[in-house]
């Protein structure tokens, strides 16, 4: 649950928003009918959140509690899942039961895999909805563009 005076939802950029806490998942059905949100990246280290109502056209399930914890292979699902929710024209909801600040790493996945400037994107990591400081390993991040880039070239 949010706090007096949080808000439930985050615009991050066009079509993609971030969200923590339980109360989106227990509202779910309302929630994706006022919004038009269709895909859901749900990070949760246990058991995913049980989204009430209709399902989601689109849900991608990550059990990775914190951005450490991601691999290169949670880190390319990550954005090939909000990548292809995008180009599928979805709304796409970035969330964590742990807190919104938890998905920033796949945003982060995200803008590198359609091609964005490292910098750039570590600069928007640390902006709203997140806030700086964005501690991160930048040497992960610069190996999972070089990735990217080799898989794309091949």
């Amino acid at each position: 649950m949010c706090g007096e005076g949080q808000s439930l939802l985050t615009w991050v950029e066009e079509s993609i928003y971030a969200a923590g806490g339980q109360h989106i998942p227990a509202a779910w059905a309302d929630f994706a009918d006022s919004t038009g949100i269709g895909a859901i990246l749900h990070l949760s280290s246990g058991r995913p959140a049980t989204f009430l109502g209709p399902p989601p056209r689109r849900f991608l399930w990550l059990m990775v509690e914190e951005e450490k914890l991601a691999g290169m292979e949670d880190r390319r699902l990550a954005a090939e899942f909000i990548q292809a929710s995008l180009e599928a024209g979805e709304k796409v909801l970035l969330h964590s039961a742990e807190g919104r600040h938890r998905t920033r790493w796949t945003y982060v996945a995200y803008g590198l895999y359609v091609g964005r400037r490292l910098s750039r994107v570590l600069r928007e990591a640390a902006e709203k909805p997140w806030l700086a400081p964005y501690h991160t390993d930048r040497d992960m991040w610069r190996a999972f563009q070089e990735r990217v880039k080799s898989v794309r070239s091949s």
